[in-house]
């Protein structure tokens, strides 16, 4: 907000049209029909007011707008919606087509330059700049991405372009440059989709690399079940290791079976686990999942689950996470909550509930589940995986 301001300022007292425009108007008047959009919430509230400042405001001219880009750099999405209107009225007609054209017209390209590349901003208001910068210098947005694989908002769109990049390297028999591109990809990647791509050319290219650290997933378990949940009770009910983790205990599970904890590790390359090969295929279910977790450091994190068909997680005996949702397919990052990990081991336990058969047949009894430590960009936290050990014999 200090530099945004500092640029404003700036704006305004080098460029005496602008400066002496909304002199004449009346910055004060401006300024304060700009705060009361800003009051404008859900549910209506203030949108009557909003509603006569933005009548007000579409009169005033494109000469209005670093205050009002000032003014929207909000979080509030009722306002920003209000200022969006007359964003529109003050610059329509006025796209300048060549940094030539610009010279006559009053919209302040550097502006809008500088609040499109920075990642304080928030995300809507940097892509509409982004789009105004796009008219004024066509390419403005690729002729960037390279340096923006760590922005939130732009991430996803600089890591497919230097994917291409390191494409293009390779048709050019240049593979170092493309390796190098390919292991900026691999590094600032946080969807799936990306994150495979990225290894697979580097694994193509003799690079070895690893989705599980990358991603921060927890691959090995130790796993427990199934207990006996009838209908959909498994949720709600109360099983013995949700008092207390025992490892060497036996339990009585469905049709009164015996049941202990076994080791497990999946091979899956973002971490899923398949409950159904490695407990059984059973209906109205609850298994569990137990993992010892390293922190290099005391830290709030995030975790990010998700399961078919749900689960609850428990962090040093803490419940961080429960989502009581049936018949509920599993996608990456489904659900984030807080966590804190204290540095040294962390107890992580999961219950994981089945459901009875989906009422069409052909549809497949899926029970199955995914998580991870990441911070809030979705980057691991430097965590590894104590117990169980690794072992070579895992199976999905």
């Amino acid at each position: 907000m200090v530099a945004l301001a500092r640029i404003l300022t700036a704006l305004l007292c080098c460029n005496p049209l602008l400066y002496g425009l909304a002199d004449a108007l009346g910055q004060d008047a401006v300024q304060e029909a700009l705060q009361t959009i800003a009051q404008a919430g859900p549910n209506a509230t203030g949108s009557l007011a909003a509603a006569g400042a933005v009548t007000n405001l579409k009169d005033v001219g494109p000469q209005i707008l670093p205050q009002l880009l000032k003014a929207m750099n909000t979080e509030n999405i009722v306002a920003l919606n209000w200022y969006r209107q007359v964003y529109d009225a003050v610059t329509a007609g006025q796209n300048a087509g060549s940094p030539e054209a610009a010279q006559t017209i009053a919209l302040p390209y550097d502006l809008f330059r500088k609040i499109a590349l920075d990642g304080t901003q928030p995300g809507r208001l940097r892509r509409l700049m982004t789009r105004e910068m796009e008219k004024y210098e066509p390419g403005f947005l690729d002729r960037h991405l390279a340096s923006l694989l760590q922005d939130d908002e732009f991430r996803e769109e600089a890591v497919e372009f230097v994917v291409r990049q390191g494409d293009a390297f390779l048709k050019e028999n240049d593979q170092v440059a493309a390796v190098e591109q390919f292991s900026a990809a691999f590094a600032a990647s946080r969807r799936s989709d990306q994150v495979i791509t990225a290894a697979s050319r580097l694994n193509a290219n003799g690079i070895e690399v690893d989705i599980i650290d990358h991603m921060g997933f927890v691959n090995r378990w130790y796993l427990l079940g199934p207990f006996d949940a009838p209908g959909m009770s498994g949720f709600e009910a109360s099983f013995p290791p949700e008092e207390k983790v025992d490892l060497t205990a036996d339990y009585r599970g469905q049709e009164d079976a015996t049941i202990q904890w076994q080791p497990f590790q999946t091979t899956d390359q973002l971490g899923q686990l398949n409950l159904v090969q490695a407990i059984g295929a059973v209906e109205e279910a609850v298994g569990f999942a137990y993992a010892e977790i390293e922190s290099p450091r005391d830290q709030d994190i995030e975790v990010r689950c998700g399961a078919d068909d749900n689960l609850s997680v428990w962090v040093n005996g803490e419940k961080v996470f429960a989502r009581r949702q049936w018949l509920n397919g599993i996608r990456l990052d489904r659900f984030t909550a807080p966590c804190h990990l204290k540095k040294g081991s962390n107890a992580v336990l999961v219950k994981i509930c089945q459901g009875p058969q989906h009422k069409n047949p052909a549809v497949p009894n899926n029970w199955s589940f995914q998580l991870r430590f990441c911070d809030a960009t979705g980057a691991a936290v430097g965590t590894r995986i104590l117990s169980p050990p690794a072992f070579d014999d895992s199976s999905n």
